[in-house]
This record gives structure tokens, C-alpha cells and sequence, in this order.
């Protein structure tokens, strides 16, 4: 017999829960940064970075780092989905790594004596941690990056799992992290470095998503 349609529950489940964690983890992650930054006076979504809610001598840091900590989730759901749905091991460690390098960003806190108000515009210098803490920022981008290319390569190569339109969409959003990333030390800091999270992070609910979708199909496998 041909044609026999199987069910695998265990994997769809994980790969199901997976996105919803990413999920949650995106919805934490902004709702950490709106509300702690709202609990500080003269904090500025335009000027201050992120970063500076968990920074040492921020009132805040314990949401700051919680709302970092819930982005690095979301990015280790991801890899999961992606792993166990679409079965490549590359792009899963790039969105891994990606993950470690946002807790990195947690630990390693930026240095805000002052707290998180105006920590951007300082000009007072950094120690090692700071440096930690900035090359982390750094490469996260990089292995952000590596996995969108991953999933672009895949369809123009013709070899991928995963749909063609993810591939053009990894390939466009690529693009944007690349521009914005490039605002970020300029003006409006905030304001570039959220626009710039805001498109990594929309990337990954659709890889997310994408997964997760794709695992609640039927897998057919000839049975003879």
C-alpha cells in the first residue's frame, strides 16, 4: 500500500510550543522595555538605548534584564522549531548562538552610574565589561545575519525545506538589519537600535511561525 498518511503528535507538539514561546518571549521582551522605560524619569525611547534599563546603577535593571533574557528565549524556541521541523542544523546554531550572545548582553550589563537616562550620550569611558557587553551586541547581529542568509541561500540553491517565500523575505529583512544596525551610533539612538530589534525580532516570528505551521500539516510516507 501507497500512500498512507501518518501523524507525528510528539514533534508537532514540540515544534507548536516552540513558537508560542517565541512568541511570549517577543511580547515580554517589548513589554519589559515600554514598562521599565516608563518607570524612569527622563528616559528617552529616541536617545537612550535599551541596553541602559538593565545597565549597572539602572532602578529598573531587574526588568531590563528580564526583558533581554526573554529575547534570548524567543531566539532558543526558533532554533528549536527550526531544528526539529525543517531539519537544518545550521541555521538552528546560528539562531542558538544568537540566543547565547543575547544573554551575554544580559550579564555582561552596560555601565549607567547615573542611570539609564542619558547613559548613551555619556562620554565617560567603559571597562571591560562594557567591551564584553558591546561585542555581544555585535555579534548578535553577525550570527542574526548568518541564519537569514542561511535560509535565503537554501531557496536559491534550490535545496531547502523551508518555503521559497521565506527565503526572499529572510533575504529582504537581511537587508533592513543591516540599515538600521548602521543608525545605531549616530541620532536617535533608541530610536534606530528599536526599529533594528523590531526587525530582527519580526523576522524571527516568522520563522517561527513558518515552522510551526509547516508541522501541522500531514506528513504522507509511502508505505508499501
Amino acid at each position: 500500500m501507497e500512500g498512507i498518511t501518518r501523524f507525528y503528535p510528539e514533534g508537532m507538539t514540540r515544534s507548536v510550543g516552540a513558537g508560542v514561546v517565541s512568541l511570549l518571549g517577543v511580547l515580554l521582551f517589548w513589554a519589559g522595555v515600554l514598562g521599565a522605560g516608563a518607570m524612569v524619569n527622563g528616559y528617552s525611547a529616541r536617545e537612550d538605548y535599551i541596553s541602559s534599563l538593565a545597565g549597572r546603577g539602572s532602578q529598573v535593571a531587574v526588568f531590563g534584564v528580564g526583558a533581554l533574557l526573554a529575547s534570548a528565549a524567543a531566539h532558543l524556541a526558533t532554533s528549536w522549531a527550526v531544528l526539529t521541523v525543517w531539519r537544518s542544523r545550521l541555521c538552528a546554531s546560528f539562531i542558538f548562538a544568537a540566543a547565547v550572545a543575547t544573554t551575554i548582553v544580559a550579564v555582561f550589563r552596560q555601565s549607567c552610574p547615573d542611570g539609564p537616562a542619558g547613559c548613551a550620550l555619556t562620554d565617560t569611558p567603559g571597562d571591560w565589561v562594557d567591551a564584553v557587553h558591546g561585542a555581544s551586541v555585535s555579534v548578535y547581529e553577525l550570527f542574526v545575519l548568518a541564519a537569514m542568509a542561511t535560509l535565503a541561500v537554501g531557496v536559491m540553491r534550490g535545496s531547502s525545506a523551508w518555503p521559497r517565500w521565506l527565503g526572499m523575505v529572510s533575504l529582504a529583512f537581511a537587508a533592513g538589519s543591516l540599515i538600521l544596525v548602521g543608525q545605531t551610533s549616530g541620532d536617535n539612538v533608541g530610536l534606530w537600535q528599536r526599529l533594528w530589534l523590531a526587525n530582527n525580532l519580526g523576522w524571527l516570528l516568522i520563522v517561527a511561525g513558518g515552522a510551526t505551521a509547516r508541522s501541522r500539516r500531514l506528513v504522507t510516507r509511502p508505505v508499501s
